[in-house]
C-alpha cells in the first residue's frame, strides 16, 4: 500500500469537505451574504499557508521518518477533534456576541492548518531517494491529493449535506480522519507511541458517535438562528437551510438561509404577510389563464393566486425542494400545491425558462429574496428580466419583491415600457396598468374572492379600501428620494449583492 498517497488523499478529502461545511456554517450565521464564501476561503487559505509552513519545517527537524509518521497520525487525530469541536465553539461565540473577523479567522484557519501541516510531510515521505521510482511516487501523492480534493465536494456537497444535519456531516468527516489515522497506525509497526495513539483515536471516535446520538437535532442551526429563537421546523439539504418559527395565531415566520422569507398568514385583516402585493395582480391582469411563480417559499402566495378568477394553469419553479416538504404542515398551502392546475418544477429558473422558449404567461410573480443575499442578482438582473419578458404574453404583468432596492426597480424600467412600485413590489408590463387598481371592478373582484370556502375579506373589512388606496411610485419619485444615481443591475456588476450589499458583520 502506498501510505504517503493514502495520507495525501485523506488530507485532500477532509480539507475540501471541511471547507464546504464551514461555508455552510459561516454563511448561515452571516445570513448568506455573498462575501461569506470569500471570507471562509481567505481564512482557510491563511490556515493552509501557516500549517504547510510548519509541516515543511518539521520535515527538516524530524529525526527520522518514524517521527514524521507519528506527527501525521497525531495531526489527523487533532484535526478530527477540531472538526467536531470548532463549529460549536463558533456557534457559542456567535450567539454570545463575541464573533468578529478575528475570532472567525482563528477558528476557520485553525480548522485548515492542521491538515495542511500533513501535506508537505506526505511529499517528503514519498521522496525515497534510493528508489528509481521517486518521480512516480511523488506523482502518486499529487494525484491522490487531487482525487481526494475532488471526492470531498462530491461526497460532502451532494450526499452529506443532502442526507444529514450539519453537525452530523462534521462528525462523519471527523470519523473519516480517525479511520485514516487508524489505518496508518496499524500499518506502520515502528510508529512511536502506537498503543497510546490507537487508544486516543478509539476514544475520540467513540466520543464522536456518542455526541452525535445525544446532541439535540439541528443544534448548530438552532445556535445560529437569526431570530435568536428555537425553530419549530428545520429542513436541511444541499440547497440550504429552511427554518420556521411559531408566531401568534398560527402565523408562522419562514426563514431561508437564516433570512426572513415570509409568513404563512392568509388573513387580509391581520395581513402580516403583505397579501395586498400578490393580490394586486388579480386586478392588473383580470382572468389570467397562465401564471408563472418563481420561488415557492411555503406557497402562501400560490394559495392566493389559485383563487384568481380564470386561472387555468400555474407553473411554479422552486430550486429548493425542502420548501415542498415544509409546506405540507400547513393545510391551505398544501392544498394549493396539490391543486390539479399547479405544476411544480424543481429547477433553476433561468435554466428552465431557456429550455422552454415557447411558454407564455399572463402573470409572472417572483417571490424574490432580499436583494443583498448571495445570488439575488440572478433574479434581479437586466438579463434575467429580459428572459422573463420573452415569456410574457401580450398584456401580461410581472411582479417581484424589490425588497427596498431602487436599483432593482430602476432595472425593471430599463427592460419594460412600464414599471411602477407598489409597497415594496415592482410591477412591470408593456402597458400602463395603474388605472386598474383603483377601479370599481377591482373592488368587486376583491369582495367576491374566496379562500378555503369562505369570503377572503370579512364583511365590513376595511382592508379592501386600504389595499386599493396605496399609491404607485414612479421611478422618478424613487430617484428623487435616493441618495445616489440608480444603477442597472447586471449579471456582471451584481451591485445589489456587493457594491450596495450588506456588509460582513
Amino acid at each position: 500500500m502506498n501510505l504517503p498517497a493514502l495520507l495525501s488523499f485523506s488530507c485532500g478529502f477532509a480539507s475540501l469537505s471541511i471547507e464546504i461545511l464551514w461555508v455552510r456554517l459561516y454563511g448561515f450565521a452571516q445570513m448568506t451574504i455573498p462575501v461569506a464564501f470569500g471570507f471562509v476561503l481567505m481564512a482557510y487559505l491563511i490556515g493552509i499557508a501557516l500549517g504547510a509552513r510548519l509541516g515543511s519545517r518539521m520535515c527538516h527537524t524530524a529525526s527520522n521518518d518514524d517521527a514524521l509518521w507519528t506527527y501525521c497520525v497525531v495531526a489527523l487525530t487533532v484535526s478530527a477533534l477540531a472538526t467536531v469541536a470548532l463549529p460549536p465553539a463558533y456557534g457559542w461565540i456567535s450567539r454570545n456576541g463575541l464573533e468578529n473577523v478575528l475570532t472567525s479567522t482563528l477558528l476557520i484557519g485553525g480548522a485548515s492548518s492542521v491538515l495542511a501541516f500533513v501535506f508537505p510531510i506526505a511529499h517528503h515521505l514519498a521522496a525515497d531517494r534510493q528508489s528509481h521510482r521517486q518521480g512516480q511516487r511523488l506523482a502518486g501523492v499529487y494525484v491522490a491529493n487531487v482525487a481526494g480534493a475532488a471526492a470531498g465536494p462530491l461526497v460532502t456537497g451532494y450526499l452529506l449535506l443532502e442526507h444529514s444535519q450539519l453537525e452530523q456531516a462534521f462528525g462523519i468527516i471527523a470519523l473519516a480522519q480517525l479511520a485514516a489515522a487508524g489505518v496508518l497506525t496499524l500499518k506502520l509497526k515502528t510508529i512511536r507511541y502506537r498503543p497510546a495513539l490507537i487508544a486516543a483515536g478509539a476514544i475520540l471516535a467513540l466520543g464522536c458517535v456518542v455526541s452525535l446520538e445525544l446532541q439535540p437535532p439541528h443544534y448548530l442551526v438552532q445556535m445560529l438562528n437569526q431570530p435568536a429563537a428555537i425553530a419549530k421546523t428545520v429542513v436541511e439539504n444541499r440547497h440550504g437551510v429552511i427554518t420556521i418559527f411559531p408566531q401568534k395565531e398560527g402565523d408562522d415566520a419562514v426563514y431561508g438561509g437564516n433570512v426572513y422569507d415570509g409568513r404563512t398568514n392568509l388573513d387580509p385583516d391581520i395581513n402580516a404577510n403583505g397579501l395586498e402585493r400578490p393580490l394586486l395582480l388579480a386586478a392588473l391582469q383580470p382572468r389570467p389563464a397562465r401564471v408563472l411563480v418563481v420561488g415557492l417559499a411555503l406557497g402562501t402566495s400560490l394559495a392566493l393566486i389559485n383563487q384568481f378568477p380564470g386561472v387555468e394553469q400555474v407553473d411554479v419553479i422552486e430550486i429548493n425542494p425542502g420548501y415542498l416538504v415544509a409546506a405540507q404542515a400547513y393545510p391551505m398551502q398544501a392544498r394549493a400545491l396539490h391543486d390539479p392546475r399547479v405544476r411544480v418544477i424543481v429547477d433553476d429558473a433561468r435554466r428552465w425558462l431557456r429550455i422552454k422558449p415557447d411558454r407564455l404567461y399572463d402573470v409572472v410573480l417572483m417571490n424574490t429574496t432580499l436583494h443583498w443575499r448571495a445570488n439575488a442578482s440572478m433574479l434581479l438582473s437586466q438579463e434575467f428580466m429580459t428572459l422573463v419578458r420573452r415569456h410574457m404574453a401580450r398584456g401580461a404583468v410581472m411582479a417581484f419583491n424589490a425588497t427596498g432596492s431602487d436599483d432593482a426597480f430602476y432595472t425593471a424600467t430599463r427592460v419594460f415600457e412600464h414599471a411602477y412600485r407598489y409597497s415594496n413590489f415592482v410591477y412591470a408590463g408593456d402597458f400602463d396598468f395603474r388605472d386598474r387598481k383603483d377601479h370599481l371592478e377591482t373592488r368587486q373582484l376583491y369582495a367576491s374572492m374566496r379562500m378555503d370556502g369562505r369570503p377572503f375579506f370579512s364583511p365590513g373589512s376595511r382592508s379592501i379600501a386600504q389595499f386599493i388606496g396605496k399609491s404607485f411610485v414612479t421611478i422618478e419619485q424613487a430617484q428623487r428620494n435616493a441618495k445616489r444615481p440608480l444603477v442597472v443591475v447586471t449579471d456582471q456588476n451584481m451591485i445589489t449583492e456587493f457594491k450596495y450589499g450588506r456588509p460582513l458583520e
